[in-house]
């Protein structure tokens, strides 16, 4: 039985050129769920559980290539060798990157180069997933008036929805949300909302921060949240390490969720659910200090 995927259903498929594997085990004590085995002096490929997943784990182990795996869109042409060791960023670089990010909502009015686009894309697209292939979907907007026409939407949106929910309406929900969920749509999306649209209507985009391009990330239904937002945040530090400011944006999404026709128009894919959007432009504001930000357990909470 196969891990359900929105496009692929099967399992992978795993080959061993017994002629020249050694027997060092390397696949089998990596593969995550234990599909591997060594029998008859030979490693095999066993039914169990929900079969091979696809990884690619034990060719990526394997020291003399002999394991390829097929499937679920893996291609054993994918394989790329490691950086060598001292080329990898060590402790103190990414420090350095995550700490020199910020959330940048003030943008120059200059564009960014599609290839600039392509190359956060790529580089994000190696974000880890829970269970691969990666069902997660980024859909790019470039170009000032395309971001424009986009907050537009999502203004409109947001003018809907405004007249819908009306406090009396939303306290009537409560008992079906709960009051957490309450208390966020009143005194969050609710109050986000109309901030969008006066700004909107005084000439101010407070919806994507008039930003020269943004990347739309979205999942599958087999997919979870987090997977949209893993890669979100690799393509959030690789627009910082190619001289880029970026902003996560999370008032855009709910609008886009209801929106089929814009989706489609965005070329998200069909049935994904659109989770984050990321802003990204050249910043109009140079920050000269970060600042030292804690998790709860550290405030004594």
């Amino acid at each position: 039985m196969a891990v359900k995927h929105s496009l692929y259903h099967e399992t992978g498929q795993v080959r061993v050129d017994r002629e020249r594997c050694t027997l060092c085990r390397r696949c089998v004590e990596t593969c995550p769920v234990e599909v591997l085995t060594i029998e008859a002096d030979a490693v095999q490929q066993r039914e169990i559980s929900f079969g091979c997943i696809a990884c690619g784990h034990c060719m990526m182990v394997c020291p003399h290539a002999c394991i390829s795996v097929t499937g679920r869109n893996l291609d054993p042409a994918d394989l790329r060798s490691l950086p060598e060791p001292d080329a990898r960023a060590d402790a103190e670089a990414l420090q350095t990157l995550f700490t020199s990010r910020r959330s940048v909502r003030r943008y120059r009015d200059e564009p960014v180069p599609a290839e600039l686009l392509e190359q956060v894309v790529a580089m994000a697209s190696t974000a880890p997933m829970g269970i691969p292939p990666s069902d997660v979907g980024v859909a790019t907007v470039n170009g000032f008036e395309q971001v424009r026409e986009l907050s537009a939407e999502v203004v409109a949106g947001y003018r809907r929805m405004m007249k819908v929910m009306r406090p009396g309406l939303l306290k009537l929900l409560w008992p079906l949300l709960g009051q957490a969920r309450y208390e966020r749509f009143n005194d969050f999306i609710l109050p986000l909302g109309a901030d969008y649209i006066q700004g909107w209507d005084e000439g101010r985009d407070t919806v994507h921060w008039g930003a020269p391009a943004l990347l739309v990330f979205s999942h599958s239904p087999y997919a979870g949240a987090e997977d949209a937002a893993i890669a979100c945040t690799y393509a959030m530090l690789t627009a910082e390490a190619l001289g880029l400011g970026s902003c996560m944006i999370g008032g855009s999404p709910p609008i886009l969720q209801r929106n089929k026709a814009l989706c489609a128009r965005l070329k998200i894919p069909e049935g994904h659910k659109p989770s984050l959007v990321l802003i990204v432009g050249y910043s109009a504001v140079p920050f000269v200090r970060t600042i030292k930000r804690r998790f709860r357990h550290e405030q004594g909470g």
